[in-house]
């Protein structure tokens, strides 16, 4: 065999081993948030960070499933182990979930504006609030415009159960705007 072909072969072997998949990220919650991400995921071991779309608060990983770690490991298993990866790399202010089921077309964006906003851990205590309430895909909460978004299944919640998510954590919502 001439040793190109051998080569070939040998780098058509290593990429069927590669494989791809996408989770949805918790803790994308301001847009600076994004390159905190991407440079803890610079630490992940045998497997690598594609890419990270702060808007859909969605990333997407590459394995080989071949590689430590991942060698025999169910499709399953495969978000528990990126995402304790990601947890320990980033003091678990970060998280990985399965992505919802729903297509983003029929999510319902609801606005808030909201008082009090001024600083990184405030973002972070407004965003917390309403991102674990069933039925809440995303969520954004930025300290510079005063704002926080979600994105939600309507059939599961409403804005009046984030605005009350956000009274229990004793986040003034000046008022509330709900756009499709």
């Amino acid at each position: 065999m001439k040793p190109l072909a051998f080569l070939f072969i040998l780098s058509l072997t290593a990429a069927a081993a590669e494989k791809s998949v996408q989770y949805s990220v918790r803790g994308l919650f301001q847009p600076d948030r994004k390159a905190v991400f991407v440079n803890a995921a610079k630490e992940l071991e045998n497997c690598s960070l594609v890419s990270v779309d702060y808007d859909t608060a969605r990333a997407t990983f590459k394995y080989d499933d071949e590689a430590k770690g991942f060698k025999k490991v169910k499709p399953e298993q495969i978000l528990l182990l990126i995402d304790t990866q990601i947890r320990k790399s980033t003091h678990y202010t970060f998280s990985l979930l399965q992505p919802g089921a729903l297509p983003e077309t029929e999510l319902k964006r609801i606005d808030f504006n909201i008082e009090g906003l001024d600083c990184l851990g405030c973002s972070y205590g407004a965003y917390n609030a309403v991102v674990t309430l069933k039925g809440v895909e995303r969520a954004t909460a930025n300290f510079h415009d005063g704002k926080l978004t979600a994105f939600i299944d309507p059939s599961q919640t409403s804005r009046e159960a984030l605005a009350e998510g956000l009274k229990k954590k004793d986040v003034k919502v000046i008022e509330t705007a709900t756009k499709q």
